[in-house]
């Protein structure tokens, strides 16, 4: 993984965001999940989570602003994840 998709990763991680490891094969330098994971975690809070159907730009959540700082943005997979790449 490239130094600015580890410095996302490592932020959006700390914050709570549910981010995928690349391994599991989304493509991209890493992917996020969308879904709501019911465990209390703080990736289940609304300005942690993408919603494909009401929010499809993440424009609520804290995602594409710490992606954008680093040169990144998401691109949806499908409904529940997204693949993150560079800008």
């Amino acid at each position: 993984m490239k130094r600015n998709a580890r410095k996302a990763w490592n932020e959006l991680e700390k914050k709570g965001v549910h981010v995928l490891d690349p391994l599991l094969g989304w493509g991209g330098h890493f992917a996020i999940s969308a879904e709501l994971y019911g465990d209390g975690s703080a990736g289940d809070d609304y300005d942690k989570k993408l919603d494909y159907y009401n929010d499809y730009f993440g424009t609520r959540t804290i995602i594409p602003e710490i992606l954008s700082k680093n040169n990144l943005y998401f691109q949806w997979i499908n409904a529940a994840v997204v693949g993150v790449f560079d800008a």
